[in-house]
Parts: C-alpha cells; structure tokens; sequence
C-alpha cells in the first residue's frame, strides 16, 4: 500500500510548475466514517491553469482527495470557510516539495494572518452571522422552533470564528477548542445550547439576545473592510460595481445582504438615480459621513 501511495505522490511530483506539493494523512478518519484518508494539495505558477482543480482517488483501499490550485486563488480558498481540509493540509501537512519557500511562507502568512486578510475574513464571517441570525429570527416567529435553533447554532459558530479572528488568529477546524480559551463566554453559551436542559423556546430566546447584542456592537468594526473601501469613492456604488470589485470577490453572495443590514443600520445611504423609464430609478450606495 505505502508503495503505492509513493508511485502516486511521485507522478504528480513531475510537475514542473508545481511550486509545492504537501501530504496528509487523515488522523480523524476511522471504520465506518465517510471521509478521505489522505489529502495532496498542489500549488501551481499562476500562470499554469486557469481554475482549482478537484480529483478523487482510491489507492488499494484507501480514498485520495487531490486539490490542484493556481497560486492566484490562494486567498481566495483561505478566505473560505468550507475549506477546512485544504488549510489543514497547508499547516499540517508533510512538505513534499517546494520552490522558493512557497508554502513555508503560505503557513508564515496564515499563523501571521495580515491585517487586510483578517478585515475580509472579519466581514465575510459578519455576513454570515447576519444572515444566520435573520433566518433564525424569521422561522422563530413562524414557529419553526427545530429549523430556527439550528440557524441560531450557526450564527453563534460564526460569532464564535469572528471572535477567533478579531483577535488576530486564523479559526482552525477545531474552532471551538479554540474559542473555548479565546472567548470562554461564547463557550459556555454554546455548551449551554447543546447540553442545557432548558427548552429549545428558552434557548432560541437567549440566542436572538446574544446574536442580536454581537451584531450590533460588532457592526462597524466587523464592516470595516467594506466601509473603507466604499468610503474611497467620492460618488454612490452601483452593486454592480461592488460585486465586480477586486477586493469584494471574496464576499461572493453575501455581498448584497450586508449592503442592505448596513442601509438599514444607516451606515449606508442610497441614491436614486433617474433611468429612461419614469418612476423606475437606479438605485446606489454611499457610505454616510
């Protein structure tokens, strides 16, 4: 089997643009358990390929995820929350090869996680909460009790990773081993959710409160990244425009949502713009002053 796995790694070692390469074994996996065994990240020139690339293989009876990725996108994946495996392998994985340091000065920026990555992180997590916590709020007062507490979880796991990253720290798979030294509080709530014995009303209530009280003292500061890039443009934002921003791509669909909580906060105004059609405007955005 291992020679196999060597004949394997070895192949995809050919690449000559491949700037790196790491491995790792899945410590986690077990009988029974619906997940790979092993995980191969390839970092290529950017100027090789145009997309990430994903491939699945089984080795004897062992399952391979291999994840081919343009040095380009490399932010992009990290600003990602569902790509766990992927910045697990980058910092823990065995280093099999690579260029000019490339990945060893990958994991240097992760651990020092640079301020304008950790402002994008910071806003997408905001969103994500935001948006957790008005799906919650929405189904609770249709008396979805079960589909409303499960919002309200999420949103409080999105709080728990803005709190991780407010501090300067990238949030890891483990997060709540994280938080559990990071924030104690936001711990023991979340403990509380899973192992408390009061109703799901009564802990559906507490969360609305503590989602509620985090998003509105964590607003400006969590948007910061959004607002300061707003703010550098003397005129209104089509969204449009927004969406197609450079620094916003990583927002993907959260974008128009935290637009529009930030209209309704009055942190961000509109302006109607008159279009051919009458009583039909083009409506745009500005951060008030």
């Amino acid at each position: 089997m291992e020679h196999l796995i060597e004949t394997f790694i070895k192949q995809k070692i050919n690449f000559e643009n491949a700037l790196g390469l790491v491995f790792m074994e899945n410590e986690l996996q077990s009988e029974g358990n619906i997940d790979f065994d092993a995980f191969l990240v390839i970092v290529l020139k950017k100027e090789v390929m145009q997309k990430t690339s994903l491939s699945h293989y089984e080795i004897g009876s062992k399952l391979f995820q291999v994840q081919i990725i343009n040095e380009r996108d490399l932010v992009t994946l990290l600003m990602n929350e569902n790509n766990h495996h992927f910045v697990d392998c980058l910092m823990n994985g065995i280093i099999l090869i690579e260029k000019n340091e490339s990945i060893t000065k990958l994991r240097k920026q992760i651990i020092d996680f640079p301020l304008i990555n950790r402002k994008v992180k910071l806003t997408i997590e905001f969103a994500k909460l935001i948006k957790r916590y008005m799906d919650g709020k929405k189904l609770f007062h249709k008396g979805h009790i079960l589909d409303a507490f499960h919002s309200l979880l999420q949103s409080l796991h999105h709080l728990a990773r803005l709190s991780i990253i407010e501090q300067g720290i990238y949030p890891e798979v483990t997060v709540w081993q994280q938080v559990k030294h990071l924030e104690p509080e936001i711990f023991k709530l979340y403990e509380e959710m899973i192992v408390g014995e009061e109703s799901l009303e009564k802990k559906i209530e507490l969360l609305l409160i503590a989602n509620n009280f985090a998003i509105t003292s964590k607003t400006k500061m969590a948007a910061s990244h959004l607002i300061e890039i707003m703010s550098e443009k003397s005129g209104s934002w089509g969204i449009e425009e927004l969406v197609n921003h450079n620094e916003l791509e990583e927002y993907n669909d959260h974008l128009v949502m935290l637009v529009e909580y930030l209209v309704q906060k009055g942190i961000i105004d509109i302006v109607k713009l008159e279009t051919e059609v009458e009583d039909v405007y083009n409506r745009t955005y500005y951060i008030k002053k």
